[in-house]
């Protein structure tokens, strides 16, 4: 069997494989961190992972930091130019 056989073969199978570990390893990275900070004793990187929670926690419930329109419109001239003079 040739490469190319191969993977019509097996590359899909092989690329979800891949891209699913990536997801996986994306989504658990947190909890394995969090995990392997309680469990050495590393209280002072729970304490860092959860003020940086309520840091982001806090930037999504504030809607002035995500109101990017306005300030848009604040800053720039909108030209409309299909308008007849």
């Amino acid at each position: 069997m040739d490469f190319a056989l191969f993977m019509e073969r097996y590359g899909y199978k092989i690329l979800m494989l891949i891209v699913g570990a990536a997801v996986l390893g994306v989504i658990l990275a947190p909890f394995v961190m969090t995990f392997w900070a309680f469990s050495s004793g590393g209280i002072v990187a729970a304490v860092i992972a959860v003020i940086v929670f309520a840091i982001g926690i806090a930037l999504m419930v504030v809607p002035k930091f995500w109101n990017f329109a306005d300030k848009m419109r604040q800053t720039h001239i909108i030209e409309d130019w299909n308008e007849k003079k």
